[in-house]
């Protein structure tokens, strides 16, 4: 935290910080649909008041983790992808990192994020996404995609595939090696799109 900050400040930090890792960990335990904010404010030992001067509502918890998983990518991602100049190989590493990011999360915490009742993952204009659309406009510039294509069309059936992928892993209860499958499938996904 910056020194700058006042002891008010550095205090309320710490509290958010507190009630976003307790409501996670509750996530993770229990799901995101059998959690209410009084289990929260109770397990991260605030008022239900307090944890509304933090977040105005449940869903607002699941929208931070969501940030917080644009924050990976947004640091993650372009140090990562320097080293690759191949199409086919941007893309795969690019969805190689969106599976590094669940595993990290833990395969409970993933089976309580890849639910139908989720709709964060309808959300448009996300970083993950605009980062994503981005680096399939600077392929077609280079004519490694048809410009026919559209972009954001083929970002949406990417992160499709690229959810199915983890869904399985978690359907697996984790005992799939995530990575390779990840791989292998977003491989024959991508060369339906590169220009031969």
């Amino acid at each position: 935290m910056p020194e700058s900050l006042t002891s008010r400040e550095k205090q309320a930090i710490a509290t958010k910080k507190r009630i976003y890792s307790c409501g996670v960990e509750l996530i993770k335990k229990y799901g995101y649909d059998n959690i209410t904010v009084k289990d929260i404010a109770e397990k991260a030992n605030v008022s239900i008041g307090n944890y509304y001067h933090y977040f105005r509502s449940k869903y607002d918890l699941l929208v931070e983790i969501f940030k917080h998983g644009d924050e990976f990518f947004e640091a993650e991602v372009p140090k990562i992808l320097e080293a690759y100049t191949d199409c086919k190989d941007i893309l795969v590493q690019y969805f190689l990192i969106y599976a590094k990011l669940a595993i990290n999360d833990g395969v409970d915490m993933a089976k309580n994020l890849y639910i139908p009742t989720n709709k964060m993952f309808l959300t448009h204009g996300r970083s993950m996404q605009n980062m994503l659309i981005q680096i399939l406009k600077n392929e077609q510039e280079k004519g490694k995609i048809p410009n026919v294509l559209d972009c954001e069309e083929i970002t949406e059936k990417l992160f499709i595939v690229a959810r199915g992928v983890i869904f399985d892993w978690c359907l697996k209860d984790g005992k799939t090696d995530l990575l390779a499958e990840m791989q292998d499938i977003i491989s024959r996904m991508v060369e339906s799109y590169i220009e031969k």
